[in-house]
């Protein structure tokens, strides 16, 4: 997924996400092509890339996570997005095992 962002293939992207994603993207107010367009312009506009900055943490063979990082200039935000089993692919979940928000500073 992160070589696929870095080659600006956004559009691609939406097939790795799993159905509650979507769902969540829709509820608000956006479809998932519309909500990733709008990280390709971000992006674009920052001249940003992503890195995985550490190895992921895989639990119960159902639920993962990984830290990921948007480097932009000579700075990077780091952030964790959490993966789950879905028609037998990995794709990137809606919410945290934990109960954490996406929006919740992770550091």
């Amino acid at each position: 997924m992160i070589g696929v962002a870095n080659e600006r293939k956004y559009q691609d992207l939406e097939r790795e996400m799993s159905n509650r994603l979507r769902e969540r993207v829709r509820s608000e107010g956006w479809e998932p092509g519309q909500a990733l367009l709008a990280v390709a312009k971000k992006d674009r506009e920052d001249g940003a890339s992503y890195r995985l900055a550490d190895i992921p943490r895989f639990e119960a063979g159902e639920y993962a996570e990984a830290e990921i990082a948007r480097v932009r200039g000579g700075s990077e935000r780091r952030f964790v997005v959490p993966f789950v089993r879905e028609e037998g692919k990995w794709r990137a979940g809606a919410s945290y095992r934990d109960g954490r928000e996406w929006g919740e500073p992770e550091f």
